[in-house]
């Protein structure tokens, strides 16, 4: 009786251990994840190396192993919290940069309409009392009188403001291309090249809210995860990069390919449902197959289909029940593609 349970204690204190372990992978996991998410320009680094650090934590990990995983963990969030804090600094300079600009221009325009101030001050008296006339004649010798002083106004001002101008549009135009610059690199999936999720959502909410016509189609990639598991996330990452670019490649420029999360990808298709259907039975021969891919320490050749979901909007569904009623449509498919065949007498 003893030695049985002293063999129990032992059996669970093993599967606690592997048990806490796991815990602490998946707690790795999530928080690269996240941190991806919180600031996509930095996602990649970030994912890789910590990664990287889950990988070096097996199963059985003894607590000098679980002790250094947790030290390297430690040191690549500082490494990277130090980075995001460079990164939002970088990001208030640019807006601080464009506030002084725009601030130095209002007062150079203040000025120059502070010299004129007064006659068109005097103008507007003038104006005024012109309504109270009642000889026609005069009315009109008046406001041609008025119309001249004002051209001629008008032309001193766009003289002294040429120049003004012209570097104030240099410098609007400089800021917006910054701008532009920066509004791509949020919009774009850093690992993928394609719309991230919130470009994705934000188009979506687009064709909603002006009622086009359009249809949305979710693939989640069959197998992927034995892809990770076998030869690692570099492997990983390399698929999910050649997938990509292959999805883009069988879609037109008008319609949006997304990054939906994970190795979920998302469709937005301009077209009615039949269309949508033709567009996706391309992907499904020409984008599925075998990839060869960099696992880090050779190449290997790795077979890749996905399950699809589409459905087209009704004009009366939100965004997220749209998307929802593709994903059932998704799960639907890879459901029956699991489902074992029947055996054949």
């Amino acid at each position: 009786m003893v030695i049985s349970l002293k063999k129990h204690i032992e059996s669970s204190g093993a599967e606690a251990v592997k048990t806490a372990v796991e815990a602490f992978r998946s707690a790795i996991g999530s928080i690269a994840q996240a941190g991806a998410l919180a600031i996509p320009p930095l996602g990649a680094g970030l994912l890789a190396k910590l990664n990287a650090v889950r990988e070096n934590v097996p199963a059985q990990a003894t607590p000098d192993q679980v002790a250094a995983a947790r030290a390297e963990f430690e040191q690549e969030l500082g490494q990277w919290s130090e980075s995001a804090a460079q990164y939002s600094n970088n990001k208030e300079k640019e807006i601080r940069d464009i506030m002084i600009a725009v601030a130095v221009s209002a007062e150079a325009l203040a000025e120059r309409d502070q010299r004129y101030a007064g006659q068109f001050g005097g103008l507007t008296t003038r104006l005024h009392s012109i309504a109270a006339m009642e000889d026609l004649s005069a009315i009109r010798r008046s406001v041609v009188q008025s119309a001249e002083e004002m051209k001629s106004t008008v032309d001193k001002m766009t003289e002294e403001s040429e120049e003004t101008v012209a570097q104030l549009r240099a410098e609007v135009a400089h800021y917006r291309a910054k701008l532009e610059q920066s509004e791509a690199r949020e919009a774009v999936d850093p690992l993928t090249g394609l719309a991230n999720r919130r470009e994705t959502e934000s188009q979506l909410q687009d064709r909603i809210t002006w009622r086009r016509q359009f249809c949305v189609a979710v693939l989640d990639l069959n197998g992927f995860k034995k892809i990770n598991d076998v030869h690692g996330h570099v492997a990983g990452d390399n698929l999910l990069r050649k997938f990509a670019t292959e999805m883009k490649a069988h879609f037109r420029s008008t319609d949006v390919v997304g990054r939906w999360g994970g190795d979920e990808f998302i469709v937005i298709i301009d077209s009615t449902l039949e269309e949508a259907q033709l567009s996706l039975d391309r992907v499904r021969k020409w984008a599925f197959g075998e990839y060869t891919i960099e696992t880090g320490k050779g190449v290997v050749r790795a077979p890749m289909r996905a399950s699809i979901g589409v459905a087209a909007w009704d004009k009366k569904e939100t965004m997220v029940e749209l998307v929802a009623r593709a994903d059932a449509s998704m799960y639907a498919e890879k459901k029956v593609r699991s489902m074992p065949r029947a055996s054949v007498a």
